[in-house]
């Protein structure tokens, strides 16, 4: 739908997803008692509904087509060897970042529950700022992907450096609130002194991080929107590749270090206590200064990209034109 250029119906059935599973929970839980099941049960059911209210607009023909049962018995090769082709490097971006993600978490751990606490609470109030930000990058995808379609590379590259501006602004305005006024918000989850402590050294380092994340969102979705799927996917794992060893070599050698010196030293038995007595967690910030290096080389990356590859070559569509750098 978002291809076609109708973006509110995702919407309306998102909200009716999120509606549904609020009154599935409550009465799954709190009247049936059915536990941790009834919440998954509820979040199936509202999937599953909100799926299908989306899928009737398609069989009733709301968008100059219709999509019948008897239409999809019928495969097209070629037709799934392009949704493999724009779809896979996608998937195996996806896999490589959740696969990188835990073992960020296994350096994490070694700096313990205050540090996973203020990360978390981290990640849901940059939520303010990246969900916008993921936003843009999906409608991105869509235009670009139109106008490659149409055969207008010109309006594509025109509204990528737009969505860049808006970027841009949105996330340096909101790097400065989050600088001077992000302990405001993390007080929403938490007061525990140590939490917020750790939280704000972080968020005040991120804080005007967020615009190159914002930038990779907006031109990763232009170059994946173009056809170029693949390129996106390298860049993001390689930006993974590079935050792994500098978190290592930025938190978590310098913690083992201070804990082998204290334990030589005599001053503790084992890591055990020298971890209680707080040795080496003054480096958790490693963890952020590794994050907001690869969100850095991320962007620098794909924008390079935008800027000298042929992305506008790898449409679905081919058009006999001539493409202008």
């Amino acid at each position: 739908m978002r291809g076609l250029g109708d973006s509110r119906w995702p919407l309306y059935a998102l909200i009716i997803a999120f509606l549904m599973n609020v009154v599935l929970d409550t009465l799954f839980v709190v009247v049936f008692h059915w536990g941790v099941a009834g919440v998954a049960i509820a979040t199936v059911i509202a999937q599953v509904f909100s799926g299908l209210v989306l899928m009737i607009r398609f069989m009733k023909g709301k968008y100059g087509f219709k999509l019948t049962f008897s239409g999809m018995k019928k495969l097209n090769g070629n037709i799934i060897k392009m949704i493999f082709r724009l779809g896979i490097p996608t998937s195996i971006q996806n896999g490589a970042m959740s696969l990188g993600m835990v073992i960020i978490q296994s350096f994490a751990n070694n700096f313990g529950s205050g540090y996973i606490a203020a990360n978390g609470v981290i990640q849901r109030v940059d939520g303010f700022v990246l969900l916008p930000l993921m936003g843009i990058g999906m409608a991105v995808t869509t235009f670009v992907g139109q106008n490659i379609g149409a055969g207008n590379v010109e309006r594509a590259k025109q509204g990528t450096y737009s969505a860049i501006k808006i970027i841009v602004s949105f996330s340096l305005v909101m790097g400065v609130i989050l600088y001077f006024f992000g302990s405001y918000f993390m007080r929403a989850f938490t007061d525990d002194p140590e939490v917020l402590d750790m939280g704000m050294h972080g968020m005040r380092f991120l804080a005007f991080f967020y615009v190159f994340m914002g930038i990779n969102q907006s031109v990763s979705g232009a170059v994946r929107g173009a056809g170029a799927a693949s390129v996106p996917a390298a860049t993001s794992i390689i930006g993974t590749l590079i935050r792994l060893p500098l978190a290592y070599f930025l938190a978590v050698l310098p913690f083992n270090r201070d804990i082998s010196n204290s334990i030589s030293a005599g001053l503790y038995a084992t890591k055990e206590a020298a971890q209680l007595a707080g040795v080496g967690l003054d480096h958790y910030m490693g963890l952020f200064y590794s994050m907001g290096i690869s969100m850095f080389c991320g962007a620098f990356m794909i924008m390079m990209y935008f800027i000298f590859g042929k992305w506008q070559t790898k449409g679905v569509v081919k058009h006999k034109m001539s493409v202008q750098s």
